[in-house]
């Protein structure tokens, strides 16, 4: 059974991610790894909405990441594994560096692990109102 290494894996790719280091994290994924981010179509007003398929568009939607946001709290509250899936919970808190204004979310990201191990899908859900409202999106 792969989900202790598949646990070790998503604990490495996030702390990579938090700490900048974004080729070590996408080592850790398929090289046609999908990054979908709160809906899959792109929206002008928030750069990071949409679908980021393989390594290159992966490290650019983080680094896009990191200038949107002054990362606060990202707390977990739980996980649940099988053979191919992880599926995590929980809060986060971060400022839009551009408005001041703190995002608050309750967070889900459901991650696929490919027969290697690998990271081949990676879908974060988060409160979308609330990201609008901190980032002043006008609809």
């Amino acid at each position: 059974m792969q989900t202790k290494s598949n646990t070790q894996t998503l604990d490495q790719f996030v702390t990579h991610v938090f700490t900048g280091e974004y080729e070590q994290a996408m080592a850790l994924c398929d090289s046609d790894v999908k990054f979908v981010v709160f809906r899959e179509e792109t929206d002008s007003q928030v750069p990071i909405y949409g679908t980021h398929t393989g390594r290159a568009e992966g490290t650019e939607f983080f680094k896009n990441l990191a200038q949107l946001f002054e990362f606060g709290s990202f707390e977990m509250e739980d996980s649940i594994a099988s053979d191919d899936y992880i599926v995590r919970f929980g809060e986060l808190a971060h400022t839009v560096k551009r408005t001041g204004d703190v995002f608050n979310s309750l967070w889900t990201m459901i991650v696929r692990f490919n027969e290697a191990g690998k990271i081949c899908l990676y879908r974060m859900h988060e409160d979308t109102a609330a990201l609008e409202a901190a980032m002043h999106v006008v609809r």
